[in-house]
């Protein structure tokens, strides 16, 4: 008999995982680490194709053998008594779940990862695949305090993995599991193969799952954001050319990039900017009884700005979502960065502090000011249009944020060139499926010829999010217009998978919106056909421009 090596097999994957994994012993009793391994390995060798060409498990002829019910019966395990009686992984899962992993164990020496396994290992891996999806049911999106498999997961998301994962054996820095919205309804890909978990390969870019938390208004039949597009006046001497940092590189390769800063001469106070925001929300509940989100566009805030913006966030119980600009120094560049504070909007431990909350990342990439785009925003005068122009600005660690509000919401936050850019952030987001995606955009206006629409329609698409991309007035009346044209006031544009998509524009003299969503539920079905019926799409409810002040 041949000698059969580790190279290239699935048990070189188990032995890459590391830890307790690659143990002759160990069982996958937790369900999302048998979804990591198995989801990982059939992405790895593409078997999964195998359940859209009629080739369903075998299982499935016996009722009580199915996947489906094997996980159903897997999360009942996961009451307080059967958990602190169980003294071994075998006792927590079914035995079909035991059976289907020494199957995948029995053949890991002998099938390589760049070819699909044999019948009955593809059989095996599906069948664990789909059944720790079904036992995960409900995994960071659902509130119900008296689930122990769902406070069990919370745990391991915050205390063990720093909520990078859901996972107990497999580490968030080989691969990550987190919580899942949408499943892709076109195409064919593992993100196909689940409802409730996402799986991805933490590698330039690090996710982090926060949530669910209750709202602190109850049901979130209605979805009000209240959107600021400040400044209302940008101009030229707002942008600033500075000093390229590659003059070696430019004298020997005759480099044609430039940098430039984004520094507003004029600024508002951190406490006329909050009273402005104060009277914005006056001015909406002629519209709204209730504002659940603030929303500024991308370098509207200077950090002093935002901590007296969060404060009557706070105080009006709404999430607080903006960009915040942070010069730089000698030694350090200017920061652009965005962030999520939840902290109003949320019913929460009274020991637990705004600080703690407030969630920040920065740009992933640089604005690139073009010779197009110089003339088109008239400013020919402060930078040359003969040179392309970097955004000056430090480029740290990747991460990306997601917030799940009331059980069906789940969002997370982009800047500008990070929603056209999509890498590295394209592979989570359509992983986890999120039902709402704002972009912060420091851009003209939201036209649906421009990029911002063919960006927020991919997404709409697959996995099926809804993307708000919003501008500053000022930047929007910059953009000097086709000729015979008037400068246009459409500051937003909302895209969903349902509706389609609108422009939203301010009448003249305004310079606030609220914008009302809701959340329509459809289904949605995996490649091997399980439904879910509690799919959600924010849709377009209506929206309402007003004058602050």
């Amino acid at each position: 008999m041949p000698t059969v090596t580790l190279n290239g097999s699935l048990a070189e994957w188990l032995q890459f995982l590391g830890g307790r994994i690659a143990r002759p012993d160990w069982i996958p009793n937790w369900p999302p680490d048998a979804f990591a391994v198995t989801a990982g390995y059939l992405k790895r060798t593409g078997a999964y194709v195998g359940l859209v060409n009629g080739a369903a498990p075998k299982s499935r002829r016996a009722a009580g053998s199915r996947p489906e019910a094997v996980g159903q019966k897997w999360r009942a395990n996961f009451t307080r008594k059967r958990t602190q009686r169980a003294k071994s992984g075998r006792e927590l899962c079914p035995p079909q779940v035991v059976e289907w992993w020494e199957t995948l164990r029995a053949g890991a020496a002998a099938n390589p990862l760049d070819q699909a396994p044999d019948a009955a290992m593809s059989v095996a891996a599906w069948n664990l695949c789909i059944a720790s999806d079904v036992a995960s049911e409900g995994i960071g999106i659902s509130l119900e305090p008296e689930d122990e498999f769902l406070a069990l997961a919370q745990k391991l998301l915050e205390e063990r993995n720093e909520f990078r994962s859901f996972c107990f054996d497999v580490r968030p820095d080989k691969l990550a599991v987190l919580g899942k919205q949408h499943t892709p309804q076109v195409g064919c890909t593992i993100r196909s193969l689940s409802h409730h978990l996402a799986l991805y390969s933490p590698a330039e870019i690090k996710a982090y799952w926060y949530g669910p938390y209750d709202s602190a208004h109850g049901d979130l039949d209605v979805f009000n954001m209240l959107l600021l597009p400040w400044p209302t006046e940008v101009k030229a001497g707002d942008f600033a050319a500075t000093a390229s940092r590659l003059r070696d590189r430019e004298a020997e390769y005759g480099d044609p990039h430039r940098y430039f800063d984004f520094a507003p001469m004029q600024v508002e106070s951190a406490e006329e900017l909050a009273a402005k925001v104060e009277s914005a929300l006056q001015g909406a509940k002629s519209h709204a009884d209730k504002i659940h989100a603030i929303v500024l566009p991308e370098l509207s805030l200077t950090e002093d700005q935002y901590f007296a913006v969060e404060k009557v966030a706070i105080e009006h119980d709404a999430v607080l979502i903006a960009s915040v600009r942070e010069p730089g120094g000698p030694r350090r560049m200017p920061r652009n960065s965005c962030v999520i504070q939840p902290f109003g909007a949320v019913r929460r431990d009274p020991e637990v502090t705004p600080e703690a909350m407030r969630l920040t990342q920065l740009k992933h990439h640089r604005w690139r000011l073009d010779r197009q785009q110089v003339l088109r925003y008239d400013l020919g005068g402060r930078l040359s249009s003969e040179f392309d122009c970097w955004e000056r600005i430090h480029i740290g660690e990747r991460q990306l944020n997601f917030v799940t509000i009331g059980g069906w919401l789940t969002m997370c936050v982009l800047i500008c060139e990070d929603l056209a850019r999509q890498d590295p952030v394209a592979e989570v987001i359509r992983a986890v499926g999120p039902t709402l995606v704002c972009a912060l955009l420091m851009d003209g206006p939201q036209l649906k010829s421009r990029w911002s629409s063919r960006y927020a329609s991919v997404l709409a698409e697959d996995p099926g999010c809804s993307v708000l991309s919003l501008t500053s007035l000022g930047m929007a009346l910059r953009s000097r217009p086709p000729a015979g044209e008037r400068r246009s006031r459409k500051i937003a544009l909302w895209r969903d998978a349902k509706e389609g998509e609108r422009e939203i524009e301010l009448e003249e003299g305004h310079d606030a919106c609220v914008l009302s969503l809701v959340g329509r539920r459809d289904d949605e079905f995996t490649i091997d056909g399980r439904r879910d019926g509690n799919a959600f799409f924010p849709v377009y409810a209506g929206e309402y421009s007003f004058k602050v002040g």
